[in-house]
């Protein structure tokens, strides 16, 4: 007798026979979803099965299994006929009109995201199990997308409706005519709104209480991306800089740095540890995180191999910053990388089993660390291995 090892997103459990859980040893299960019967359910309890799943729904044998992988969108004709389950992976939008659709489906999962008006919320956290976000929207709000500039494009287009955002609106076009834009009888609700300090008083009351009002002074350029602050965007965008995103101060910016009068990131601002007192002497700055970077700056580099010679350039050591692939040298001690080596926002690290530690220690937000001398798990000659995304046992 051998053993059984299924992964799978969705295993249908609904016509297994008792002859072939009876021809396991054992059998152990792993998926999103597993759908069982009252029969089989009996079966189970009866037999070795060991079984870990999200969700475990029984149905009769006649319940179809719908699987969406993208973006999908449920309206009233969406209405699935018969007894049915929908799993999407990535991004559901819910109408208003899909109450009895909604209804109708025995389950619904999303890994992903769900979008749905506030007066499905109920039914939507009823029905649906959400491995992600759910963002919810009021009724009667016309649905944009991502962040909303609010300049003389959208002007033209305004009517008199609510508009919602799930990211922010934006009004930093100084030449926009806010009186205008008011006149039409326009209203916002998003989670942020960044406006410029001389539309304050005529656009504020056009947002809902729960919007949080981001007031930049006059003058302030606005940066819908990360940022470097060199000499060259210092002449581009001035002493006020707002930037959505992160911030990187280049080596040769002091001089321009210490002009700086306002800059407010909304992510992490790194620079080089020789800069940080100029930093701090900035009048307005706001930012998530601050990362010193000591000793030779490498940056922004697709492909970086990290040798010993390369530790010995600064008495500080190396930092890396904004590297995508970082390879270790295998000669490289955890005594060395410890000493001479910070790692900063790099995608992947890899390196040698013995060097994980060291290079965990000195990482900071690098996704992943590979050991590229780990040795292979070799599978049980007597399991028989079964993956899929929908498996039916």
């Amino acid at each position: 007798m051998k053993k059984l090892n299924v992964k799978a997103v969705v295993i249908d459990l609904r016509h297994v026979s008792e002859e072939t859980l009876a021809s396991y040893e054992h059998i152990q299960i792993h998926a999103a979803l597993a759908m069982t019967s009252p029969r089989t359910e009996a079966l189970l309890a009866k037999y070795p099965v060991e079984l870990d799943a999200t969700s475990v729904q029984c149905y009769d044998d006649d319940a179809k299994v719908n699987m969406v992988n993208g973006k999908t969108e449920l309206t009233a004709s969406h209405k699935p006929e018969g007894k049915s389950v929908l799993i999407v992976n990535g991004k559901a939008n819910i109408a208003a009109d899909a109450g009895d659709t909604l209804r109708a489906y025995g389950k619904i999962i999303v890994n992903g995201k769900v979008l749905c008006p506030a007066g499905l919320a109920g039914l939507v956290t009823e029905k649906c199990t959400i491995n992600g976000k759910l963002a919810v929207y009021p009724d009667e709000a016309v649905v944009l997308k991502g962040t909303v500039k609010l300049d003389r494009s959208f002007l033209l287009r305004a009517q008199a409706r609510l508009y919602w955002t799930e990211k922010q609106f934006v009004a930093v076009d100084p030449k926009l005519d806010v009186a205008a834009l008011a006149a039409k009888g326009v209203r916002f609700a998003a989670p942020k709104a960044i406006l410029l300090e001389q539309f304050t008083e005529t656009l504020a009351p056009l947002f809902t209480e729960n919007t949080e009002l981001i007031v930049l002074p006059e003058g302030t350029a606005v940066v819908d991306d990360d940022f470097e602050l060199t000499p060259k965007t210092f002449r581009r965008y001035g002493s006020k800089i707002y930037v959505m995103g992160d911030v990187n101060i280049s080596d040769d910016a002091a001089e321009v740095l210490g002009q700086v009068e306002y800059l407010h990131a909304s992510g992490d601002v790194s620079l080089s540890a020789a800069l940080e007192d100029v930093f701090y002497a900035i009048p307005d700055v706001e930012y998530e995180d601050l990362q010193l970077l000591t000793g030779h700056v490498v940056r922004n580099k697709p492909l970086l191999n990290i040798k010993p010679e390369l530790l010995e350039l600064d008495p500080a050591g190396v930092t890396c910053a904004n590297c995508a692939v970082v390879t270790l040298d295998k000669t490289l001690t955890p005594e060395e990388i410890v000493a001479k080596l910070r790692l900063n926002c790099c995608a992947i690290v890899r390196c040698t089993a013995a060097q994980e530690a060291a290079a965990a220690a000195v990482a900071v937000n690098v996704a992943q660390i590979k050991v590229t001398d780990a040795v292979k798990e070799e599978k049980d000659p007597d399991t028989l291995y079964r993956t899929g995304v929908e498996l039916t046992l």
